[in-house]
C-alpha cells in the first residue's frame, strides 16, 4: 500500500479539471510538493495562489509547458527534482480531442502519446534507484477509448489512448521495478465532468454528432470519482497494471482481463 506522505509530485495538464482535483487531493494527503505544467497559465497561476494559500506557501508551483516541446518538458522534470532533492510521483495527465485536420491530428498525437513516452522514459531516469533517484511511480492516462474494439468518430485520439496502454504495459514489465524501483501504471477514465470535449473535432467535423450521441450514452461521471479512483489505482497498483474508473464506479484492476485478450489473440498467431 502506497502513500503520498512527503511525496514529490508532477502532474501535466493539471491547470483545470481531473489533473487539478487530483493534484490539491495529493495535498490533503501529504505530498510535500506539487508542480503543475500546463500551456493554460491564467488557470494554472489561479490554482497554484489558491493551493498555496490553503497548504501552505510553495506546496505548489506552476510551470507553463507545452509538453510536445520536450526541452520544456524535461527542463520541468530536472527542475522540480533539483529543487526538491528528489522527484517520486510522475503523472501523464496531459490530453487533447482534436482531430479536425492534419495539422491537429499531428498535434494530439503528439500531446497525448509522443509525450507520454517522453515524460515516462525522463522520469523513469530521475527516479531510478540505480541513478541516485529513490524510486517512484509513473501513471500515464489513457481513456476506455483505448479498450474499445473501434471508436470511429476519434480514429485518432483512441489510438493514442490504445497505445500508451501498450507502452505502459510493455515499459512496466519486470524486472523494470526490481532494477529501478519505479512501477508504471495505466489509467482508462471512463466519460467524466470535464470540459475536455468543449472543444472537440473529428475530422472535417463529420463525426462530431456521432461522439456527442455516444457521450450521452455513458454515465458521466464525477470528477470526484475520477480523483477517488486514481488515489486506488497509486495506493495499490503494481507496475504494468491497468485500472478502470468510470461510470462513478470504484476504480478496477482489469489488468488480468486485458491480459485474457492478448492470450486469445496470441494463440491465434501460434504463441
Amino acid at each position: 500500500m502506497y502513500n503520498l506522505k512527503d511525496k514529490v509530485v508532477i502532474i501535466t495538464g493539471a491547470a483545470k479539471g481531473i489533473g487539478a482535483a487530483v493534484c490539491a487531493q495529493m495535498l490533503r494527503e501529504g505530498a510535500k510538493h506539487v508542480s503543475i505544467l500546463d500551456v493554460n497559465e491564467i488557470s494554472g497561476v489561479q490554482l497554484r495562489n489558491t493551493l498555496n494559500e490553503q497548504y501552505g506557501a510553495n506546496k505548489v508551483k506552476f510551470i507553463r509547458c507545452d509538453v510536445t516541446n520536450h526541452d520544456q518538458l524535461f527542463d520541468a522534470f530536472e527542475n522540480t527534482q533539483k529543487e526538491h532533492c528528489f522527484l517520486d510521483v510522475v503523472i501523464n495527465n496531459a490530453g487533447l480531442v482534436n482531430e479536425s485536420n492534419y495539422n491537429a491530428i499531428r498535434k494530439q498525437v503528439d500531446v497525448n502519446y509522443i509525450a507520454v513516452v517522453n515524460g515516462t522514459l525522463r522520469a523513469l531516469e530521475l527516479m531510478d534507484k540505480t541513478k541516485n533517484g529513490r524510486g517512484g511511480t509513473i501513471i500515464n492516462i489513457s481513456s476506455v477509448a483505448g479498450l474499445y474494439p473501434a471508436c470511429p468518430p476519434l480514429f485518432i485520439y483512441s489510438s493514442t489512448k490504445a497505445a500508451v496502454l501498450q507502452f505502459t504495459s510493455c515499459i512496466g514489465m519486470e524486472p523494470l521495478q526490481s532494477n529501478t524501483g519505479v512501477r508504471v501504471i495505466a489509467l482508462c477514465y471512463g466519460s467524466t465532468d470535464t470540459n475536455i470535449f468543449a472543444n472537440m473535432s473529428t475530422f472535417e467535423g463529420k463525426g462530431d454528432q456521432q461522439v456527442l450521441d455516444i457521450v450521452d450514452d455513458h454515465i458521466n461521471q464525477s470528477i470526484e470519482s475520477a480523483v477517488t479512483g486514481t488515489l486506488e489505482a497509486y495506493k495499490k497498483g503494481t507496475s504494468s497494471s491497468i485500472w478502470l474508473i468510470h461510470d462513478n464506479k470504484p476504480a478496477r484492476d482489469i489488468t488480468k482481463d486485458v491480459a485474457k485478450c492478448h492470450q486469445q489473440m496470441a494463440a491465434l498467431l501460434g504463441r
